[in-house]
């Protein structure tokens, strides 16, 4: 094999990875489980003679080590050991994977080609929930309200795709002030919708807020924010009833409330390690059979299985126990403390731009983990967490990948 075809592997075999996760994240095949395990493995290896630990004292590096000892210890206990060393197997081969992007990713052309893989897999993704949708592949809920996925039969994790695609097209937007990345943001937005996607509506709505906070507060922007409110107000007075429908705020948080003391209950009997690593979907349905709710709800919970407590914080403590759970948050919420330091520290305009988009990223997700259980490390769901752990490497590799002036101008 010639140094050009090498070289070309290089560049592209971690795009097209990416690439390939996303648009097979629902498929429970022969073909998800080669390129998820098989793929991975082939990355990893190519990542090893690169590996170096340059800086002992990382605190973010130090804190994923203690919580993979805390996964592996904790399902050495577990409910179910054999199930939950899997679990544990997975996140380790995540965390190799974010080692191997961080050792890969080293050159600008090597980011425009990975975050032009993560947009065009969101475009796919948007076009397939469109023509689900005019091919009649949808569902129909309660509320008469139309929820369509594409290629996940999921359409919360549909959702939060595009949510991630819309910023990973943003962050290129900033780069290069190519229109067309308006016209795929604007695309993706309205696929977001489709998939009726609460929880990542929510996150878009505050990523955009957060990151929006870098303009100073002047009369125009009061003024604009007034007329934005008032029109908000006025426009839910006279469409009360269809914001109602379309939101599902008439069911609440969608039997998330069940869910939620279900976790809380497991947390009170097992709250030094936990239950183990994926044994939530048994020991739930134990649990739910205790809960005073209707019988319907009831059989709906138990039909579809306990496999998440849609909260990251609760659904990691009921899985590996309080001390999981604590440097889980802090992983979290160092990297996100990383993010707004940056800001602070940063007089170029232009790089500010990009550390707000960081932020308000995070922040995005963050209020996301309180409604979702993926999105970040969880159980190293590779096709939802990635997104997350991209960006950081982004922001790490920032200065050496020289994102100038003149590329976001």
């Amino acid at each position: 094999m010639n140094k050009d075809m090498l070289k070309k592997i290089e560049y592209y075999y971690f795009p097209i990875y990416i690439f390939l996760i996303i648009i097979t994240g629902d498929w429970d095949s022969i073909y998800r489980k080669t390129i998820s395990f098989i793929f991975s493995f082939f990355i990893i290896l190519l990542s090893l003679p690169k590996w170096r630990i340059k800086n002992k004292n990382n605190i973010i590096l130090i804190l994923i080590f203690i919580y993979l000892t805390i996964c592996l210890s904790t399902s050495l206990m577990a409910y179910n050991p054999v199930l939950s060393l899997y679990f544990f197997f997975r996140i380790l081969i995540f965390f190799l994977i974010i080692l191997s992007l961080y050792l890969w990713l080293d050159t600008p052309l090597k980011l425009r080609l990975l975050c032009n893989s993560i947009v065009f897999s969101g475009f796919l993704l948007g076009f397939s929930i469109l023509f689900s949708l005019l091919s009649g592949s949808y569902t129909t809920e309660l509320e008469g309200n139309i929820r369509v996925g594409g290629l996940f039969s999921n359409v919360n994790t549909a959702g939060y795709i595009c949510y991630t695609s819309i910023v990973f097209s943003y962050f290129q937007y900033l780069k290069k002030r190519s229109k067309k990345y308006i016209l795929i943001m604007l695309f993706l937005f309205g696929s977001l919708i489709l998939t009726g996607s609460r929880a990542s509506m929510l996150a878009l709505g505050i990523t955009i807020v957060f990151y929006n906070l870098r303009f100073r507060i002047n009369k125009k922007i009061i003024i604009a924010i007034s007329i934005l409110l008032i029109g908000s107000v006025v426009g839910s007075l006279f469409y009360k009833d269809k914001l109602t429908n379309a939101l599902r705020l008439n069911r609440g948080l969608s039997a998330r409330d069940v869910l939620y003391n279900t976790a809380i209950e497991i947390y009170k009997d097992h709250p030094n390690f936990g239950i183990g690593l994926g044994n939530l979907k048994v020991i739930g349905s134990e649990y739910i059979n205790k809960v005073e709710v209707s019988n319907w709800r009831k059989e709906q919970l138990l039909d579809i299985g306990i496999q998440s407590s849609h909260n990251a914080f609760l659904e990691t403590a009921v899985e590996i126990g309080i001390y999981g759970s604590i440097i889980f948050t802090l992983i979290i919420l160092i990297i996100g403390y990383k993010y707004f330091l940056s800001i602070k520290r940063n007089k170029l305009s232009f790089r500010k731009n990009y550390y707000y988009l960081f932020w308000g990223f995070w922040t995005g997700i963050f209020i996301r983990s309180f409604f979702e259980s993926n999105g970040v490390i969880n159980r190293g769901w590779i096709t939802v967490d990635i997104y997350f752990w991209i960006l950081f490497v982004i922001f790490l590799k920032i200065n050496q990948l020289e994102i100038s002036n003149r590329e976001s101008a």
